[in-house]
């Protein structure tokens, strides 16, 4: 299990490797200077009890010019608010392990709260490759004209796909106690047994080979607790 925080002068950076020396050298060496200064944001994921940075993003305020944007992307602005998702790295003990879509969501979490707060319309990314550009076009973002490297997703989109709801799981004899929590900031817990989990799972695989079908269709963990155990985890709202 990884706690996701602000890094913290206590976080130690000298250990996190991702393979790409660039992006190991800012963490160690400028990511606490930009935080301090307030150019921006970095969040980091360590073992739970333990200070040692094992992945981490950086979050920086940011305008977008309206030439290569869409109209939608635009939304009549000449000039667009954004966030710039500047940095974005797993250690290579974790690589592998498909946990990158784990600390996208992360990410797109703290941007979506943000524009909440202060407004901003879209998400913007710098890919150092072709191939990590292609990730983030699976993942929903669009390349800009002219630039296949620099590729934007519209702050609503993020929203929209954060409704599905996300999970915390912790475990003890047996039981797994579930976080579950929305993006409008709602949470709620319940307590599940292995079989509940699995049956959690069939039904999450259900949606989303219905969703595979049917365009439009949602996947939901709110929904699937309810069909699976037959209560509805908000019921008490």
């Amino acid at each position: 299990m990884f706690v996701s925080s602000r890094l913290r002068d206590h976080h130690k950076l000298d250990r996190f490797d991702c393979g790409e020396p660039a992006l190991n050298a800012w963490l160690a060496e400028h990511a606490w200077r930009a935080q301090v200064a307030g150019t921006s944001r970095t969040y980091v994921w360590t073992p739970e009890g333990a200070d040692d940075v094992v992945a981490y993003y950086s979050v920086a305020p940011t305008q977008v010019e309206r030439a290569g944007l869409t109209g939608g992307q635009a939304g009549g602005f000449t000039i667009v608010p954004a966030y710039l998702l500047t940095r974005f790295a797993l250690d290579r003990s974790l690589q592998g392990q498909q946990l990158s879509d784990d600390l996208l969501l992360d990410a797109m979490e703290v941007i979506t709260k943000a524009a909440t707060a202060a407004g901003g319309r879209l998400i913007v990314v710098d890919a150092i490759n072709s191939q990590v550009a292609a990730y983030y076009e699976r993942r929903g973002f669009q390349p800009i004209k002219g630039d296949l490297l620099r590729l934007v997703m519209k702050v609503e989109t993020a929203r929209k796909a954060l409704s599905t709801d996300l999970l915390t799981v912790s475990t003890q004899s047996g039981l797994a106690g579930l976080v579950l929590s929305t993006s409008r900031g709602e949470a709620a817990s319940i307590v599940a047994s292995a079989d509940e989990l699995r049956a959690i799972a069939r039904e999450l695989e259900r949606q989303a080979n219905d969703a595979s079908a049917h365009p439009g269709a949602m996947v939901s963990l709110r929904e699937a607790i309810k069909a699976a155990l037959g209560r509805d985890p908000f019921a008490s709202e």
